[in-house]
C-alpha cells in the first residue's frame, strides 16, 4: 500500500490503514447500528447535545469519515489506478478516544482500475454507490439530517481533495471533477454531488470565497460555530 503513496502523494495515504496496523478497527455495517452510534456520540459530545443536537453531531462525524476515506480512495484511483471493494462490510474505521474516526482500513483485495470503465461514475461506483451512499442513508435515517446536508460534505472533502491533487500530481483528474460538474449520472439519476463547491466573486474584487452548496448545520451549535465555507448569510 505504501508504493501507492510515495513523495508528494503520502499525505493522501495517512488515513489508510495497512493490515498489520494493530489499532482496533470496527467495520461500518457494526458500526453504523443506531446502538452503536448512540453509545458512540454520547461519550463523543456528552449528555447536554446529545441527543438533543443530534442531526448536527451526526454531520459533524460524518464529516470526520469523510475525511478518511475520500483522499486515499481518490488519489489511489486518480493517479495509481488502483481500486478497493468498499461495501460496509468491507471497510473497517479506527476511532480515535473520543470517538472520531481516525483511519479507514480496507479488509478487501484491491485491484488496478485499468481494465474497468472509463466512465468517472462507473469507475468511482465503490466509492459512490457501496459505500458513500448507503453510509449517508444510514446516517440520514439515523440523525433526521437531510441526505443534501450529507453529500455536500461529502462533496467538500472531494473538491478539497482534487484541488490538492492539482497542485501536486501531472496525471488528469478530470475524472474526478466529473462528479462534482455533472448534474447526472449517465443513468439519468440526478448527481447529489453536482456544485457541492462553488466559488463566489467579491464586491470589494478579493478572491473568490469558497462556499459548500449546503450547509453542514454547525451553527446550531454555539461551540462548534459555523464553518468556513457557510453558505448561509452572515
Amino acid at each position: 500500500m505504501s508504493v501507492l503513496f510515495t513523495g508528494p502523494l503520502e499525505p493522501f495515504g495517512q488515513t489508510l490503514l495497512t493490515a498489520d496496523d494493530p489499532r482496533p478497527v470496527t467495520t461500518l455495517a457494526e458500526l453504523l447500528q443506531p446502538s452503536r452510534m448512540d453509545a458512540l456520540l454520547l461519550g463523543l459530545y456528552g449528555p447536554d447535545l446529545m441527543p438533543a443536537h443530534l442531526p448536527v453531531l451526526v454531520s459533524q462525524w460524518a464529516k470526520y469519515y469523510f475525511m478518511q476515506v475520500i483522499p486515499p480512495l481518490m488519489a489511489a484511483g486518480l493517479v495509481q489506478e488502483w481500486y478497493w471493494p468498499l461495501h460496509l462490510d468491507q471497510v473497517a474505521v479506527a476511532l480515535d478516544e473520543r470517538g472520531v474516526p481516525a483511519g479507514v482500513k480496507l479488509l478487501a483485495r484491491g485491484e488496478s482500475l485499468r481494465e474497468r470503465p472509463v466512465d468517472p461514475f462507473q469507475r468511482f461506483a465503490g466509492l459512490l454507490d457501496d459505500n458513500l451512499q448507503p453510509v449517508i442513508k444510514l446516517l440520514s435515517v439515523y440523525g433526521h439530517v437531510s441526505r443534501g446536508v450529507l453529500w455536500g460534505s461529502a462533496g467538500d472533502y472531494l473538491e478539497a481533495c482534487l484541488t490538492q491533487l492539482g497542485r501536486c500530481s501531472n496525471v488528469p483528474l478530470e475524472k474526478g471533477w466529473a462528479l462534482l460538474t455533472h448534474p447526472q449520472r449517465p443513468d439519468g439519476r440526478r448527481n447529489p454531488l453536482f456544485q457541492a463547491v462553488s466559488y463566489v466573486e467579491q464586491a470589494d474584487g478579493s478572491a473568490p470565497r469558497r462556499q459548500r452548496r449546503t450547509c453542514c448545520l454547525s451553527h446550531r451549535v454555539e461551540w462548534v460555530g459555523r464553518c468556513e465555507h457557510c453558505p448561509l448569510p452572515a
